[in-house]
Parts: structure tokens; C-alpha cells; sequence
């Protein structure tokens, strides 16, 4: 063992295997910080998602009520707007459930899911 030691500081192999493994820890650290900087990015951009979306869909459920109540004043009873904003809701369900492959949903979105992701196909 002690001849191998000595092998290396003759050939100043010993600097060479120090300085890399420096150099490895090195981008290992550097590669660790760039992650958590991803993900921060990610779960930052995220959560911005999230919080409009939700904003959204209160919005859009607010107006429903107030267009459900809207009608129901026009037609006499409350209870009928609201069955009409479900029905005209029921429709667009059963439309898009029947032509789903004709439209070319699942490929639309995942196509924009990929896009925000950032995953190149």
C-alpha cells in the first residue's frame, strides 16, 4: 500500500485525484441548488395556477347562481332557472361524452400539458 502512496506522489497523481473529487462534490453541489431552484420555479408557477384557477371557478359558479336567479325571476319560479342552467350544463356533458374522440380532446390537452410542463415531444 505504501508503494502504491508513493507511486501516486511520484506521478503527483495524488493532486490530480484531489482535485477531482473537488471538482465532482463540486457539481454535485451545484447541481443539488440548480433542483431546488426548479422546483421552487415549478411549485411557485403552480400554486399561481392554482389560486387562478380557483378565483375562476368561484367567478363562473357566482354567475350561475345570479343567471339561474335571473331566470327563475323571468319564468315565475326560482327552481326553474336553476333546472335550466343545469340542463344547458347536461348538455355540453353529453356532447362532449359522445364526441370526445372527434375532437380530439385528450390529445389537445395533453399537447398543452407537455407545453407547460416544458416536455419536448
Amino acid at each position: 500500500m505504501a508503494e502504491r502512496k508513493g507511486f501516486f506522489n511520484f506521478l503527483k497523481l495524488d493532486n490530480i485525484i484531489e482535485h477531482f473529487t473537488a471538482l465532482m462534490e463540486s457539481r454535485i453541489t451545484i447541481a443539488k441548488i440548480e433542483f431546488k431552484e426548479e422546483m421552487a420555479h415549478i411549485l411557485s408557477r403552480g400554486l399561481v395556477s392554482f389560486l387562478m384557477v380557483f378565483m375562476g371557478i368561484l367567478c363562473f359558479l357566482f354567475l350561475n347562481v345570479a343567471l339561474a336567479l335571473i331566470l327563475g325571476g323571468v319564468l315565475g319560479n326560482t327552481s326553474y332557472g336553476f333546472l335550466l342552467i343545469s340542463g344547458f350544463y347536461l348538455v355540453i356533458f353529453v356532447i362532449l361524452f359522445l364526441f370526445k374522440d372527434q375532437l380530439g380532446l385528450h390529445q389537445y390537452f395533453e399537447k398543452k400539458l407537455s407545453q407547460l410542463l416544458r416536455l419536448k415531444k
